[in-house]
């Protein structure tokens, strides 16, 4: 790191997160980085199982905001960036657990490059050995999906590169990008919001970094990610939908969204119910669409 320390605001968004907070914390607090230069904050959302009180009684160092209602990932971590502004901001899921040397490594790809705008980490599933995520991709119709998922970790993505975008369980971002930016779009309740803020570093000119020295293990099992139920695929394609309203600009994007997504609505999508959740979807969108009438207007 350069002898002038860059200063990080560290941000958890909790939920009813009393289970695996303090695993979160204790490896913030043990990162490999001066604590005169980071501050901890956690913004918990209402938490219904003592979250904040764990918080409060065990984190005298952390910085806690407590709000009444839950305000999303987006809203939450945007709470956080807009009152404690920074060098550069890390946003951490409440249910990861960062390996001592992450912070240094994410910041110093930056430190090292000004093109580099927003870094990540590369995830295993908690206790498994198995990797969740090594950077990430998005396809045409806006469909996302995460390198290396699933895979035992042989040095396969031992290599930083450049991707699409990285997932929001661990990242950074510098602080002046994110306030020019607008920080996350708040219309993303959950899902996309980590990809949204990453399409748009990359139209600003900055690169989006994959950096396997960045070590975190995610503990999915209070989240509804990954797993099928209807909660979690209406929520995912509600985001998707908003994402490619927002960042399907030109024709030939668009054109693009509806052949890839004609295709897979026929190859994988086949369910009548899916397909009825998929519209309910939709449609909850629906100022948007009146603007957006290519969407409103695609047929399988």
């Amino acid at each position: 790191m350069p002898t002038s320390t860059p200063t990080v605001t560290l941000i958890y968004v909790t939920y009813n997160s009393a289970r695996y907070i303090r695993t979160a914390l204790d490896s913030a607090r043990a990162l490999d980085y001066p604590a005169d230069q980071r501050r901890i904050v956690v913004v918990d959302n209402g938490s219904r199982d003592g979250t904040a009180t764990i918080i409060a009684a065990e984190y005298p160092d952390v910085t806690l905001i407590r709000e009444v209602k839950n305000h999303g990932f987006a809203g939450g971590n945007n709470l956080a960036m807009r009152r404690y502004p920074a060098d550069y901001f890390a946003l951490i899921n409440a249910d990861v657990r960062l390996e001592p040397g992450w912070l240094q490594a994410v910041i110093g790809a930056m430190e090292a490059d000004p093109s580099v705008g927003v870094v990540g980490s590369k995830i295993f599933f908690a206790g498994t050995g198995l990797l969740q995520h090594a950077g990430a991709g998005i396809r045409p119709n806006a469909l996302t999906y995460h390198i290396g998922t699933g895979e035992p970790d042989t040095g396969q993505y031992d290599h930083p590169r450049d991707c699409d975008y990285v997932m929001g369980a661990a990242f950074a971002i510098r602080g002046p990008l994110a306030a020019h930016l607008g920080y996350l779009h708040e219309g993303y309740f959950m899902y996309f919001e980590e990809t949204d803020l990453c399409v748009a570093a990359r139209r600003a000119g900055y690169r989006v970094r994959y950096v396997p020295d960045a070590v975190a293990h995610h503990d999915e099992k209070g989240s509804l990610s990954g797993r099928p139920t209807a909660k979690y695929l209406w929520r995912y394609h509600r985001s998707r939908y908003l994402f490619a309203m927002r960042n399907m600009l030109s024709q030939a994007e668009r054109q693009a969204f509806c052949a890839a997504e004609r295709t897979w609505l026929r190859e994988s999508a086949r369910d009548p119910r899916y397909r009825a959740l998929m519209l309910a979807a939709k449609l909850s969108h629906a100022g948007q669409l009146m603007r957006n009438r290519w969407l409103l207007t695609l047929r399988a």
